[in-house]
């Protein structure tokens, strides 16, 4: 359907109360109308019909989005679930099974040892003068990969099941430095 609509909305009772409705805009897609913004592709010819063609927007509330794409999204319900993922086959996992694990404090000789032990010796980590003069860190920090091999330890479900290897992560960005 989106192709030829160019937005769709996916209105349930949790998102109701905060909707704008249909014809909100939204800074990816050109809006407006005869006259108004959106530079005249609205208004047909080839240039606008391609235009509409190539662009979509799905809004609803994470629930009803994370249901209509078949992908988690933030803000969808979890289920923190009775077994342990790596325990269930592909055919047994459902969208929002969650593990709650930890916490896992990271220490200085967390740092220190993975800095060491890889070589990454970024002035962020070892560094607390210089760290503390850039207004970004504040104080020494952990090293991103240091905290992403932590999750994955929170993660592991040690015992052989049908889980057999990680095959990546995608998207893996850094947003915060962790002190």
């Amino acid at each position: 359907m989106a192709p030829w609509h160019g937005r769709l909305l996916v209105l349930d009772r949790d998102e109701a109360g905060e909707s704008t409705g249909h014809g909100s805009p939204l800074p990816m897609l050109v809006h407006g109308g005869p006259g108004r913004a959106g530079g005249g592709e609205e208004m047909g010819g080839m240039r606008g019909a391609l235009h509409h063609m190539q662009r979509t927007a799905v809004q609803g509330s994470p629930k009803a989005l994370a249901a209509v794409t078949n992908r988690w999204v933030a803000g969808a319900p979890r289920v923190e679930a009775d077994v342990h993922p790596f325990r269930k086959t592909l055919a047994e996992l459902r969208l929002g099974d969650t593990v709650v694990a930890g916490p896992r404090v990271v220490t200085m000789a967390d740092i220190e040892h993975f800095a060491e032990f890889t070589g990454d010796t970024f002035y962020a980590h070892m560094d607390e003068e210089a760290a503390a003069a850039n207004p970004f860190f504040g104080g020494r920090v952990a090293h991103g990969y240091l905290v992403v091999s932590f999750a994955a330890g929170l993660l592991v479900s040690p015992e052989p099941g049908p889980v057999l290897a990680n095959h990546g992560l995608e998207n893996l960005r850094f947003l915060t430095p962790t002190s």
